[in-house]
């Protein structure tokens, strides 16, 4: 299914949040940080079945398989202060609808980036970035323990949940691209019902490379959900931002 970012609907802009002794309001702004993230070839049966009450499935780009994304995040100036995040989103579309041609349009539609996202897990290491989260968007953010390195020409990520090891995720940290800016479309399920929102990102000193990232799954049990997906293996792609911006529009019911 494509979406048409529409960031000028109508929605709740005027609301304001307290959060942590901070006001927060739409759109959101986060001005800087760094991303590594990777898109995964996973199964949509395993998928669908971790999202089933969300009224969304995979889009499918293959028999059985969609797209999982895994992204781990430094943010160093925003709205909600300096904190780490990890996600792990699928590439989706509303439960029943068709898309235009089988799996061929469905992987068009996400490389032009008009397929939305679906929020399966995120992580994030303080208060006012979980609460902001959770409260304005709806998205399903718990504060954990996520580690950052960069060492040498490598970014890796780590994610430990209950004193465990989730996954430990790896890319080449060197860049020149300066892509354009995108406009895309995320759901969540905010206030007891599916919304949309718009998130509007740039990248700087960016790096795209077919099967560049480096995976590694813990113990935990949720290492145990995303081996039942097909993981590890190499992504399809890989990328690395050495500067992100991007902002984010207020949920728009669907």
């Amino acid at each position: 299914m494509s979406v048409e970012p529409n960031p000028s609907a109508s929605a709740p802009r005027e609301r304001t949040f307290d959060i942590e002794g901070e006001r927060l309001v739409y759109p959101t702004v986060f001005r800087d940080g760094c991303s590594a993230a990777g898109l995964f070839l996973v199964k949509s049966k395993v998928a669908n079945g971790y999202i089933a009450d969300s009224g969304f499935e995979l889009a499918e780009i293959a028999p059985g398989r969609g797209i999982l994304v895994l992204t781990g995040v430094r943010y160093t100036d925003t709205d909600c202060g300096e904190y780490d995040e990890t996600a792990m989103a699928f590439f989706v579309r509303r439960a029943g609808q068709k898309p235009r041609l089988p799996y061929a349009s469905a992987w068009l539609d996400i490389i032009r980036g008009n397929t939305a996202s679906f929020t399966w897990n995120l992580q994030v290491t303080t208060p006012l970035s979980r609460d902001a989260g959770i409260f304005m968007w709806g998205f399903p953010k718990t504060i954990e323990e996520i580690s950052f390195e960069l060492s040498g020409d490598r970014a890796a990520f780590n994610l430990r949940m209950d004193g465990q090891e989730v996954f430990n995720y790896s890319v080449l940290a060197n860049g020149s691209t300066t892509p354009p800016p995108v406009t895309s479309a995320v759901y969540s399920i905010w206030e007891g019902g599916p919304h949309v929102s718009y998130l509007t990102q740039t990248y700087r000193d960016a790096r795209y490379r077919p099967g560049g990232g480096r995976l590694r799954l813990g113990d935990h049990p949720l290492a145990d959900e995303l081996r039942a997906l097909g993981l590890p293996r190499r992504p399809l792609f890989a990328t690395w931002a050495g500067h992100l911006a991007f902002s984010m529009t207020a949920p728009e019911k669907l």
